[in-house]
C-alpha cells in the first residue's frame, strides 16, 4: 500500500516538478498574502472602535467636566456673591439644569463601564457626583440655609458651607472625572491591548511564508543541482570526452526523468556511429 501511495504522489516528470515548485511558492505566497490582508483588515477594523470608544470618551468626560463646572459657577454666584436664591434667577435654573446633565453624563459613562471587564471602575465617580448633586439640591432648595439661621451647622454663612462643605466634593468629583478620561478606568486598554495581538498575527503568517518559502527555494536549489545540473555537466563532460579522446562514453550515469531519456539517447547515437 505504501508502494502504491508512493507512485501515486511521484512525478516522474521534470517539468512538472518546476511547475508544481513554483505553483506551491506562488500559493504560499497568495495564502500569506490573504491571510496578512484579513489580519491587516481587523486591525483597521479594532482601530475605528478605539477611535470610536476614545471619541465617546472624551466626549462623556468633556460632558461631565463642562456640567460639573456651570454647577460649581452657580453655586459661586449664589453661595459666595451672594445671589438670589429664586427659581427665576437664571443662575438657580442653571445649577437645576447642571445637576441633571452632569447625573445623564455619570450614569452613561457607569453603563458603560458595567459591560466591560470592570464594571466596579465607575463607582467611586457615581458615589462623589451623587454626593455634590446632593450637596447642590440641599442648597437651592433652601436646606442650608435654615440650617445656618437655626445654628444646626458650624458655618456662619454660605460661604464658609462653600468653602468647606461644597468646594472638596468638587475637587473630588473633579479628580474622578479626570481619572475616568485618563487613568485605568477608561475602556481603552483591553481594546488597545486587543489590537496589539491582532498586530502580530497580521505578521506571523507572513514572517512564517517567508521562512517556509526560503527553505522550498533552498530545497528547489538542491533538486535541480542533483537531478538536473550535475548529471547535465557529467553527459556533457562524457560526451566531450568521447568526441575529443574517443574514450567510451559513460552509460552509468545516474540520471532520472528527461535527462535520463536523453543520456539513452546519446548513447544509442553513439553506438550508431561506431
Amino acid at each position: 500500500m505504501f508502494d502504491r501511495l508512493k507512485k501515486l504522489f511521484t512525478i516522474n516528470s521534470i517539468k512538472r516538478r518546476v511547475q508544481v515548485a513554483f505553483l506551491s511558492i506562488i500559493s504560499l505566497l497568495c495564502f500569506s498574502g490573504a491571510m496578512s490582508l484579513f489580519e491587516l483588515e481587523r486591525v483597521s477594523h479594532d482601530t475605528e472602535e478605539i477611535l470610536l470608544a476614545s471619541k465617546q470618551n472624551v466626549d462623556l468626560a468633556s460632558d461631565m467636566i463642562t456640567a460639573l463646572n456651570e454647577q460649581n459657577d452657580a453655586m459661586i454666584y449664589m453661595a459666595v456673591i451672594g445671589g438670589e436664591l429664586s427659581d427665576i434667577a437664571p443662575h438657580f435654573r442653571e445649577c437645576e439644569s447642571s445637576i441633571k446633565h452632569l447625573s445623564l453624563a455619570v450614569e452613561r459613562a457607569h453603563a458603560i463601564m458595567s459591560n466591560t471587564a470592570t464594571p466596579m471602575a465607575t463607582d467611586s465617580l457615581v458615589m462623589f457626583t451623587n454626593r455634590i448633586n446632593t450637596l447642590a439640591k440641599s442648597y437651592i432648595n433652601g436646606e442650608v440655609h435654615s440650617a445656618i439661621t437655626s445654628d444646626t451647622l458650624s458655618y456662619d454663612s454660605t460661604h464658609g458651607w462653600y468653602v468647606e462643605s461644597y468646594k472638596p466634593e468638587y475637587v473630588n468629583v473633579s479628580k474622578q472625572i479626570t481619572k475616568y478620561m485618563t487613568g485605568s478606568e477608561s475602556t481603552l486598554g483591553p481594546d488597545v491591548n486587543r489590537l496589539s495581538h491582532t498586530a502580530r498575527r497580521a505578521v506571523i503568517p507572513v514572517f512564517i511564508s517567508l521562512v517556509v518559502m526560503l527553505v522550498v527555494v533552498l530545497m528547489f536549489y538542491l533538486f535541480l543541482r542533483q537531478y538536473l545540473v550535475k548529471p547535465v555537466l557529467r553527459i556533457n563532460n562524457a560526451l566531450g570526452d568521447y568526441l575529443r579522446y574517443r574514450i567510451p562514453f559513460d552509460e552509468n550515469i545516474a540520471c532520472r526523468d528527461e535527462i535520463q531519456t536523453l543520456r539513452e539517447r546519446i548513447a544509442s547515437l553513439i553506438s550508431k556511429l561506431r
